[in-house]
């Protein structure tokens, strides 16, 4: 091809992209009255919407299992869980119980048959001297800490703080998290789902890393900022080497073999920290934080539905409060658990009370907040509507609450009720998949929880 015949090309191309770019500015959707939809040539090159992410259901089997199985460790109200199959039932409307506003804030139910989140509440009233923790464990609805990061951001504007909190040493997918950017080597990553029925080393996080030699992971400020303390905690099956460097102070100290945890920590405001590793040392996870404030600890696992967190170690969680104690546990699951022809999840909730317990039992100076499930879209032939499993999910999630005498959220009526994810992705606040929030969704939905929280706390 010639060099006339190059240009020719490239002018072609170029006027049809400038066109396509034109075309994708046009709000269809307002234009056609939904006849048309809007569309984003560049949404793949720009983050504002991730990858689209495909929830998995549980599997019935799943549940029969877990309601079939005995745990002697696990009493209290999960003794009242009978064996009970469940059976996927014909999509029918779904009635779903009102949740209650206040002021115009959808407000946190309180089953606790106490003061609502007294605990978290006392526990504001000495941010100014020591760490608040809350912790946001879930799927991928919240993965990149997604939501958390907002709900950090307005926490720590009554209440300050600063950091990221608790990262995991590895990540299949770092380029998600905006909070702070990961590089990462020579880590084998293990997750609650995946990890052998014989592993013990089930944690709140849901995963752990394991060196396979040199291993190493560089942390860097992103958009939440600096953090004042920088700490490793571990376990050793060999004598091996750690170390800790930030930007001012280095410390490298040997590892013990042991089965119970150990932890490096360096204080000092730092942007950037590099943990490296010898052969033998597993990484439980970083934390990125103050020593004051509000910090705000995102645990995501991929199609994790709740269950697995029945097998939490409570000896190792123990160990962990010794070092990270949280004042409240969010609980977002539900997502992976959820399918177009099934409407009753009973007995998922019979099978989470068993999660929840083991839950308490591991942190029990912990309030927890259950949320419910959010709005999800089916489409049937050329519409989208709300899936009539979420409405089902919730009800069952209220019923969970109930029996294990914890908070409640209502998500999916905070975010509007019926057709509220119609809407969201009218307002470009969720992805494609008509599921998973974007980064501008994610903000949105912290305002409505952080709203709550404030409601519930100053009541």
């Amino acid at each position: 091809m010639n060099d006339s015949s190059s240009r020719q090309l490239i002018f072609i191309i170029t006027i049809a992209l400038g066109l396509l770019m034109l075309l994708s500015a046009i709000p269809w959707s307002n234009l056609t009255g939904n006849t048309l939809k809007d569309f984003n040539l560049l949404s793949d090159l720009f983050s504002n919407e991730r990858p689209v992410l495909t929830a998995q259901p549980v599997l019935t089997s799943e549940i029969e299992e877990v309601l079939n199985e005995e745990i002697p460790e696990v009493t209290d109200s999960a003794s009242a869980i009978v064996n009970e199959a469940v059976v996927p039932v014909p999509v029918q409307e779904v009635q779903v119980e009102a949740a209650p506003v206040i002021n115009g804030i959808v407000a946190i139910e309180n089953y606790t048959g106490g003061e609502l989140l007294s605990n978290f509440r006392n526990a504001l009233s000495q941010a100014s001297v020591r760490t608040v923790r809350v912790a946001v464990i879930g799927d991928s609805f919240i993965e990149g800490d997604i939501f958390s990061q907002d709900l950090r951001s307005m926490l720590r504007e009554n209440y300050g703080g600063s950091g990221i909190g608790f990262s995991a040493l590895h990540s299949d997918f770092p380029g998600f998290r905006r909070t702070v950017k990961m590089k990462t080597s020579g880590w084998e990553l293990h997750d609650i789902r995946t990890m052998a029925a014989k592993d013990s080393l089930r944690l709140l996080s849901g995963d752990y890393s394991v060196s396979s030699g040199n291993a190493s992971t560089t942390f860097t400020s992103g958009s939440a900022g600096s953090w004042s303390r920088t700490t490793l905690v571990y376990l050793a099956t060999d004598s091996g080497t750690v170390s800790v460097a930030t930007e001012s102070a280095e410390k490298t100290i040997t590892a013990i073999p042991s089965t119970d945890i150990q932890s490096i920590s360096i204080d000092g405001s730092t942007n950037s920290a590099k943990i490296t590793a010898s052969h033998g040392v597993i990484a439980l996870g970083a934390y990125l934080d103050s020593t004051s404030g509000i910090q705000v600890d995102c645990m995501s696992i991929r199609g994790n539905s709740g269950l697995p967190m029945r097998k939490l170690n409570r000896n190792l969680s123990t160990q962990m409060r010794k070092l990270a104690d949280y004042d409240l546990i969010i609980l977002e699951y539900g997502t992976n658990a959820v399918s177009a022809g099934q409407t009753d999840y009973s007995g998922y909730a019979q099978a989470m009370v068993r999660s929840v317990e083991r839950i308490r039992s591991s942190y029990p100076a912990a309030d927890i907040l259950i949320m419910g499930i959010a709005d999800r879209g089916e489409k049937v032939g050329t519409e989208v509507n709300s899936m009539a499993a979420c409405a089902a999910m919730v009800n069952s999630q209220r019923e969970l609450a109930r029996k294990t005498g914890t908070a409640f959220w209502d998500t999916r009526a905070a975010m509007g009720g019926e057709n509220s994810v119609v809407e969201w992705r009218n307002r470009k606040l969720v992805n494609a998949d008509y599921t998973h929030l974007n980064k501008d969704g994610g903000r949105e939905l912290a305002r409505l929880l952080f709203n709550a929280l404030n409601l519930a706390v100053n009541e």
